[in-house]
């Protein structure tokens, strides 16, 4: 297993590295794309759309970078690549649709969802970096 453990090192930072890449095309390339040229609505439902599909996608990535990661004795790099994925995985969670009503007399704010989704893709981005990086060292 030692002749082994370098290349799921190697393996598990590039998967993490993805995952990193990922998130920050969706939150901020994206985002930054979308309210240039789209009205505020379109924009919205398109940053939506995306972080949510991008977000089982990220969180497979990190499984399969933690899973290798802790096969090959790097369990830093394992337990933040498991916290980053179960991260991203709340964007599911924080985007799904709703069925409560406002109170009779009140607006309901949307937007505050979407921006603690971006905000947690941003933080969880961080986060599979740091897992990339604890992988390549084999913390």
């Amino acid at each position: 297993m030692p002749d082994l453990a370098p290349l799921l090192h190697a393996i598990a930072a590039m998967l993490a590295g993805g995952a990193a890449a990922s998130g920050w095309t969706a939150a901020v390339i994206v985002a930054n794309t979308a309210f240039d040229g789209l009205d505020h609505v379109r924009a919205d439902r398109m940053l939506r759309k995306v972080i949510s599909a991008t977000a089982g996608f990220q969180a497979a990535l990190l499984g399969i970078a933690a899973g290798l990661a802790l096969i090959s004795g790097a369990r830093g790099a394992g337990i933040v690549a498991v916290v980053s994925a179960l991260g991203f995985l709340s964007n599911v969670w924080t985007l799904a649709p709703r069925r409560d009503r406002a109170p009779e007399g009140l607006r309901k704010k949307r937007s505050t969802a979407r921006v603690v989704a971006v905000a947690l893709t941003l933080i969880m981005t961080l986060s599979a970096l740091a897992a990339g990086v604890m992988a390549a060292m084999g913390i």
